[in-house]
């Protein structure tokens, strides 16, 4: 339900006054950065992360991006402590607005896969499930090609018949290019 809300919430925010993007805005756009997560159901943090993403601009305000990401934790324990990873590949539609003559803002919806690993004493354990991730945020263009992005997601795993949630927060440089 409460990821109903979130995704509503977005595209009520982001469509209904959504202006024409600039004519200058570089049609593709790589990105890569820092990504801090919350395991909501184990209430650990995995403060080390990384994103890199592509997108492509479909129309004005519509998008198309691929992302790819990964986070990490070891637990404190003595010994051999477990360490955790999570990995995603996700893909998805990009709804965004132009707010300022520098500032964009966007919400986007990704579907796709998590994998998430845990060792101890070696032995590793791995599992692959679906996840959707509704998620926005803004860009600040610096100069016409290069901006920075500060997002922030809610990600939902589907493993077994039970969700697993995470939120994660996202700070990346943006490169745009092409016409």
């Amino acid at each position: 339900m409460r990821a109903r809300t979130t995704v509503l919430l977005l595209v009520g925010l982001f469509i209904g006054p959504v202006a024409a993007r600039g004519q200058d805005a570089p049609r593709y756009e790589i990105a890569g950065g820092y990504a801090s997560m919350r395991d909501q159901d184990s209430s650990y943090n995995f403060p080390g992360g990384w994103i890199v993403s592509v997108g492509a601009t479909a129309t004005r305000w519509l998008g198309l991006v691929g992302e790819a990401g990964g986070s990490r934790k070891t637990l404190p324990l003595a010994g051999d402590p477990p360490k955790l990873k999570v990995y995603t590949f996700m893909g998805g539609p990009r709804i965004t607005t132009r707010r300022a003559d520098r500032v964009a803002l966007f919400g986007q919806v990704l579907f796709g896969a998590a994998r998430a690993s845990a060792t101890v004493l070696d032995v590793a354990d791995t599992v692959t499930d679906f996840a959707y991730q509704p998620g926005g945020g803004i860009v600040v263009t610096l100069r016409r090609t290069v901006g920075i992005r500060l997002e922030g997601d809610y990600r939902i795993i589907r493993a077994e018949g039970s969700n697993s949630k995470e939120s994660r927060f996202v700070a990346a440089a943006v490169f745009g290019f092409g016409k």
